[in-house]
């Protein structure tokens, strides 16, 4: 019981959920890129023979995006662990007692290094574009830089997303996307899932609205109250929901992408009424949910809709 109590606190502290869901969008950026290249519509062939890097370097890609974004997720809790204590976030380890912060800290400086080493090694011995190492290394920063911008509320929300977006970056250019189409289809990809995983950034500080007025947070919830800040959320729900538009106006062109928007739209429509309708903490809660299901609908959208592309040869 024990041990099986211990292995819940290492999911719940590096949220591996999100880890994978980091890892499958690191695979379909680049499964993309590989099909509007004119190749096979053959994924285990893009896997062991794509041209540019083998499956060895794609599995170092995956652990590298799993590390970086699980270092980030809990460096989030050390920054926020009095905040979180305020909000009576027991589902947070730390704030539960089961790791201290320092120990936390350690580890994500171990997973934080492994990672920039990992994308180093994939461009000196896999040829993979070098701008991923910066790019990493960017993603590193961002999760250390939480803890000076985070009460700058909406700014704070915004640098967070950049995060949610590193594993589709780092999936397009180990393939070193280079035609108009494919540049354009991954500019789209990755707009769209900025504004999603800002709107939902905003949509959980709704969900610590009391503990964050209580601890003087700059949010915007906190500086305009929840109703503006939801309408703010729906805002950048929408821009996501565009530019996956233009995305399947320019690039897809098929019945099961817009199949997925569809169910895309529905669900942030669902996280909007409720945000709408609801308490701050209740309903904050329930539209967190609903905006990780969002993004795991909206890399459906772009994965499975690139197999129905009429693509030139």
């Amino acid at each position: 019981m024990a041990i099986k109590v211990r292995v819940k606190d290492y999911l719940d502290l590096f949220r591996f959920s999100l880890g994978i869901l980091s890892c499958i969008a690191l695979l379909v950026a680049g499964f993309i890129v590989y099909v509007l290249r004119g190749e096979d519509l053959d994924f285990i062939e893009f896997l062991f023979s794509n041209g540019v890097i083998n499956i060895q370097g794609i599995i170092m890609g995956m652990i590298s995006v799993l590390l970086l974004a699980s270092a980030i997720e809990a460096i989030n809790d050390v920054y926020d662990v009095e905040t979180d204590m305020k909000n009576e976030r027991f589902d947070r380890p730390i704030v539960r007692g089961a790791f201290t912060p320092e120990y936390v800290r350690n580890l994500c400086v171990l997973f934080f290094s492994l990672s920039i080493a990992l994308s180093v090694l994939l461009v000196i011995f896999f040829q993979a574009n070098a701008v991923i190492i910066f790019f990493n290394m960017l993603c590193v920063f961002i999760g250390v830089g939480y803890n000076y911008i985070k009460r700058t509320g909406f700014a704070g929300n915004m640098w967070v997303s950049i995060g949610y977006v590193a594993p589709i970056f780092l999936g397009f250019f180990l393939l070193k996307p280079q035609e108009d189409l494919i540049l354009l289809n991954c500019i789209l990809m990755l707009i769209a899932t900025f504004f999603l995983a800002t709107g939902r950034e905003i949509v959980k500080d709704i969900q610590d609205y009391e503990g964050d007025k209580a601890s003087n947070m700059n949010s915007l919830a906190v500086r305009y109250g929840p109703m503006k800040a939801s309408f703010v959320a729906m805002l950048f729900f929408t821009s996501a929901i565009i530019s996956a538009t233009l995305a399947g106006l320019f690039v897809y062109k098929n019945l099961i992408f817009w199949s997925f928007l569809v169910a895309l739209i529905v669900i942030l429509g669902i996280t909007s009424y409720t945000i709408l309708t609801e308490s701050p903490v209740s309903g904050g809660k329930k539209a967190r949910k609903y905006t990780r299901w969002s993004l795991w609908w909206a890399l459906a959208a772009f994965f499975f809709g690139v197999f129905f592309i009429n693509y030139p040869n």
